[in-house]
């Protein structure tokens, strides 16, 4: 009898072990999540002001340079205990104080938000093991958004030229082409058209670098709220 007691005790406080390393692991696993998803969520705050950065470094006017400034502190902020290493990230920040002082080299930004995306893409693959649906094809969707404002960088360098130089020409134009696919909304194919009778194969460009970056911005903003709001309807809860 004593020794059917200590069986069934043993059992239980086996059972019981078993029970909490399961929770503990499970738990372990959430705050992971969670901490994946925050970051995701912060990677996209820096994409968009990063990309912003990169369209107004080439703007010398009082208005650029003051939005520019705004955005490089909150840039500040936003690389504050980036948990790189922690969640096996590359380091991201360690180039940003150099791109600071440096607001108009734009293919030092392109490389930084190329790292970024990189990035987002593996957030993305380590999230949707966690079963999250709605992330499914995030990071191909930040690689078109880049498009459309990689094109708002190069329109706002291109309108500070008398003429549409031919290698931008030929950027842009690649660009357009990438972005204007069938299933390109209304709204995108306007602007598209917009900027290629306007600047690129205008003799004059009828636009100023201000004026092209306000005419994508709108819709890269829309692209990116959309993406956030489908973020936050899959945060893991701890």
């Amino acid at each position: 009898m004593e020794l059917s007691i200590a069986l069934a005790l043993a059992l239980g406080l086996f059972l019981l072990g078993q029970w909490l390393t399961r929770r503990a692991a499970r738990r372990h696993r959430q705050a992971i999540a969670q901490l994946e998803s925050s970051t995701l969520q912060r990677a996209l705050d820096l994409l968009q002001a990063l990309q912003k950065h990169r369209g107004l470094g080439a703007q010398p006017d009082i208005a650029s340079v003051s939005q520019r400034n705004v955005l490089a502190r909150q840039l500040d902020q936003l690389w504050l205990n980036w948990p790189g290493p922690s969640l096996q990230l590359p380091p991201l920040q360690q180039d940003w104080p150099q791109l600071r002082r440096n607001p108009a080299d734009f293919e030092a930004h392109c490389r930084m938000i190329e790292g970024l995306l990189a990035v987002i893409e593996q957030l993305e693959a380590r999230l949707c093991l966690y079963d999250t649906p709605a992330l499914h094809g995030l990071g191909q969707a930040c690689r078109g958004l880049e498009d459309l404002a990689r094109l708002r960088g190069l329109a706002v360098r291109a309108a500070n030229y008398r003429r549409c130089p031919a290698g931008l020409q030929l950027q842009i134009r690649l660009l357009c082409q990438r972005l204007d696919d069938p299933a390109a909304s209304e709204p995108l194919h306007s602007l598209l058209q917009q900027l290629q009778r306007n600047l690129v194969d205008a003799p004059q460009p009828r636009l100023a670098p201000s004026d092209c970056f306000a005419l994508l911005t709108p819709l890269i903003d829309e692209r990116l709220h959309g993406l956030r709001r489908a973020l936050a309807g899959s945060i893991v809860p701890v």
